[in-house]
């Protein structure tokens, strides 16, 4: 009898210990966006990027890094959201600051619900990841995406969000000046 008790109590500590906190969830597919006419030193701002949990708990996001970053490009800030109706983001266009869309500009960036259903997309809360990034090279700045540093369950992790951004100077043209290429990171390899 003694043998079986302890042979649960350490399958108990066993099962205790396995117990991962709510990790940031990404479906681990790719996007990009570039933007003509920009001038460097001034910020844009993008909220195509979305967050949610793989389930029930939260997580704060702590720090948002560009990828491959190319001509002094650099993210000036983050916040997080959580998507209203059936669109995500908040912002209208690039050159709106995050605040004038109604993200928090101090405090906790926090994800605390898990992602929707997949099958019939009920249930849970999509957060949308704004960013507010700038370039200091007089051609063109670029990332390829971001690391997202996030702490979970009293740990720390990242999240590589495959999202490309390349700010151009020149006008648009097609095909695009090397430098103005949206690269997306291969989160494959």
């Amino acid at each position: 009898m003694k043998r079986l008790a302890a042979v649960a109590a350490v399958l108990m500590l066993v099962a205790a210990c396995s117990d991962e906190p709510p990790r940031l969830y990404d479906p681990g597919y790719g996007a990009g966006r570039g933007i003509y006419d920009t001038r460097p030193g001034l910020p844009y701002a993008f909220d195509e990027m979305t967050l949610c949990l793989d389930e029930p708990g939260s997580a704060v996001v702590t720090d948002v890094s560009p990828i491959e970053p190319i001509g002094g490009f650099e993210v000036l800030g983050f916040s997080v959201l959580p998507v209203e109706g059936p669109y995500v983001g908040h912002l209208g266009e690039p050159t709106q600051r995050m605040a004038e869309a109604g993200y928090p500009t101090r405090g906790p960036m926090v994800v605390d619900d898990a992602c929707p259903d997949e099958q019939s997309g009920e249930g849970g809360t999509v957060f949308t990841l704004g960013i507010e990034v700038a370039y200091t090279d007089a051609e063109a700045g670029s990332a390829s995406g971001f690391l997202v540093t996030y702490e979970s369950g009293g740990e720390v992790f990242t999240v590589v969000k495959p999202f490309g951004i390349s700010l151009c100077a020149a006008p648009q043209q097609d095909p695009p000046p090397p430098e103005c290429e949206t690269r997306i990171v291969d989160i494959e390899s």
